[in-house]
């Protein structure tokens, strides 16, 4: 017989477990309450921490491409935008042999070292623009003693997208200019030596085919 107010226990042991269970939901169901209340909302703290994040990876990738990137102000102004398209894309480059020069014509096509010499000549901070002057390099070459002067042509017969353009160099002085202008400069001093060492390199190779484009 039993007491009013004392609840039987169950005989059966399923009941107990079917307590625990529900008891076991339950706690589950207030716990995906609490972090999916629509009422809880992103704290300010926590925006402006995003925000400062966002903000400095942008800073630092632009100041990465930035840093990477070919000054070109000068240099276009200098050689014009058909000769910078031609240095950056000319397919077909050729080293010729002008005045003081004594070697086979060069193709410098596949030449490793091309990429670097077409970043010598397309850097702004190559050069000593105070030394710009009014006259040619083929000029200098023609009125000089002791000059070893070049040619450099970038050409593209494929695709055809930009005209011949031809660059003299001076090499001992380390002057260089375009070759139809009447204008011409100086490389600074860190860049003359690496010039004059990398073309007196290709004046050596021996050109077995020469098949000049105009």
């Amino acid at each position: 017989m039993t007491s009013p107010g004392v609840v039987p226990m169950s005989a059966n042991p399923d009941d107990g477990e079917s307590i625990t269970d529900a008891a076991a939901d339950r706690v589950g169901a207030l716990q995906a309450e609490k972090y999916n209340d629509p009422r809880a909302k992103f704290g300010a703290k926590g925006w402006m921490a995003l925000l400062a994040i966002a903000i400095g990876a942008s800073l630092f990738t632009y100041f990465s491409v930035a840093a990477r990137r070919t000054r070109l102000v000068e240099t276009t102004r200098f050689w014009g935008p058909e000769t910078i398209t031609a240095i950056q894309l000319g397919d077909h480059v050729m080293l010729l042999p002008k005045e003081g020069s004594d070697f086979e014509p060069v193709e410098l096509t596949a030449f490793p070292g091309l990429g670097h010499l077409r970043k010598a000549l397309l850097h702004e901070d190559h050069y000593e623009w105070s030394t710009e002057q009014a006259s040619s390099v083929a000029e200098l070459c023609a009125n000089e003693d002791d000059t070893q002067c070049v040619r450099l042509e970038f050409s593209d017969p494929s695709l055809k997208r930009f005209e011949t353009a031809r660059i003299d160099i001076e090499l001992k002085r380390g002057i260089v200019g375009p070759a139809d202008q009447p204008h011409r400069v100086a490389v600074n001093d860190r860049v003359r030596p690496a010039l004059q060492h990398q073309i007196g390199l290709l004046m050596r190779v021996k050109q077995k085919r020469y098949d000049r484009r105009d």
